[in-house]
């Protein structure tokens, strides 16, 4: 289920218009949902939002940037499928049909 909030998140981050001012700030980032997928699944695994159920690997440092890179990856993967799938769907917000 956590994956579908960051998973969503991501889609809001990128597509949604409340977030002008961020997507402003570095405009290729904030056009890419698999990247910044990635960034919020390394945010969310690194503070423990998002942890993996495993065998134990070490120090609890090590485990926490396993964590990170895993969600970020998933995060990633699941932004991009499900950005994928929505824009064939509904087409693409930023392409205004002009009557």
């Amino acid at each position: 289920m956590i994956y579908v909030a960051l998973v969503g998140l991501t889609l809001i981050l990128v597509r949604g218009t409340i977030f002008r001012a961020l997507q402003r700030l570095y405009p290729p980032l904030f056009r890419c949902s698999q990247c910044v997928g990635m960034w919020v699944g390394l945010a969310a695994g690194a503070i423990g939002i998002a942890p993996l159920d495993r065998w134990s690997i070490g120090s609890a440092v090590s485990e926490r940037v396993f964590d990170a890179v895993l969600v970020g990856a998933a995060t990633s993967v699941l932004s991009l499928a499900a950005d994928a799938v929505l824009l064939k769907l509904l087409g693409d917000p930023s392409e205004e049909i002009v009557p």
